[in-house]
């Protein structure tokens, strides 16, 4: 090759065995990442209601990490387990522990794979719950990036009703000085049931934000829909959304 002169073979040579470590490193990850069983990891998550499941994907996805770190498929799903424990926790600050650490791992997973939507949406979630735990007057700072985190997810996959689920329980929630409207939340909210009808949790939010608004036969027709699913999306919520429905449907009618 014009310009290494008469040393160019045994320089190309010293180049390529300095690569080695590194190349070696960045392959033995790959082949880590290929092989763990993401669809394992999925089916713990989405049957968490049974048994041990949750905690099993858990040490499943810890186990993972360790020769695939930085790996945002395994990143984002321990983050969004670590969400679910958290939810399960009964202690404060238990909770907030688990949620400090899935926003961690979510944050790293957004920054490895910024056009993954999943990982926007934990991290999102993350954000939320953290608030949640801190109180609404104390988290009303999260409002500006929980928003931009949705939005994002909605720009890289406009049928992807959970992002529009989080903006309309947002706009429920929030005082109407930072930004909150019930009439607006209601329409993100039909618009995440339009996007995925076999989601339960859709429609349990769905009927209550009708019900902040006076319309009890639309909040009726709702919370009937969860019992019409016959293929839930996500197994782990929807016998409890069932329950949830029927008690207020009860209610409705007394």
């Amino acid at each position: 090759m014009k310009g290494l002169g008469a040393s160019a073979p045994s320089v190309l040579r010293s180049a390529a065995l300095s690569l080695m470590p590194g190349l070696a490193l960045v392959f033995c990850a790959g082949l880590a990442a290929a092989s763990f069983d993401l669809a394992e990891a999925d089916r713990l998550y989405f049957h968490r209601h049974q048994g041990s499941s949750l905690e099993d994907s858990i040490a499943l996805l810890e186990k993972g990490l360790q020769g695939a770190p930085d790996q945002p498929e395994l990143l984002w799903r321990l983050g969004r387990s670590l969400l679910r424990l958290g939810e399960r926790r009964g202690a404060k600050a238990e909770k907030l522990a688990d949620y400090t650490r899935a926003e961690a791992l979510l944050k790293r997973a957004v920054a490895l794979a910024p056009r993954d939507p999943q990982a926007h949406y934990w991290y999102g979630i993350a954000m939320g719950r953290r608030g949640q735990v801190r109180g609404i007057l104390r988290s009303l700072f999260l409002v500006g990036p929980l928003r931009r985190e949705m939005r994002a997810v909605i720009e890289l996959d406009p049928a992807h009703g959970g992002a529009h689920h989080v903006l309309g329980q947002m706009l429920m929630d929030i005082p109407a000085v930072a930004g909150g409207s019930k009439k607006q939340g209601v329409r993100e909210l039909e618009r995440a049931a339009e996007l995925e009808p076999d989601y339960s949790p859709h429609f349990t939010a769905l009927a209550e934000a009708y019900l902040a608004v006076g319309e009890k036969a639309k909040a009726k027709a709702a919370l009937e829909h969860i019992a019409a699913i016959r293929s839930p999306a996500d197994p782990g919520e929807y016998d409890e959304n069932v329950q949830e429905a029927r008690d207020l449907l009860k209610r409705l009618e007394e």
